[in-house]
């Protein structure tokens, strides 16, 4: 049907795609979870070693 947007593979001018944005934004949340992987890790390490504090 023509004017129902029926073909969905066509690109269009007026629809912005990522573009730096996107990519920056992707890079720093990779780097926040790896972050929190490493924050994890080394609290486990604390904890389960009796470096804590708490837990002995």
């Amino acid at each position: 049907m023509p004017g129902s947007g029926a073909t969905p593979d066509v690109e269009r001018d007026d629809v912005p795609g990522p573009g730096g944005w996107y990519r920056w934004g992707r890079a720093v949340l990779y780097a926040e979870m790896a972050l929190a992987v490493l924050v994890t890790a080394f609290s486990l390490y604390m904890a389960f070693t009796g470096r804590a504090g708490f837990l002995t």
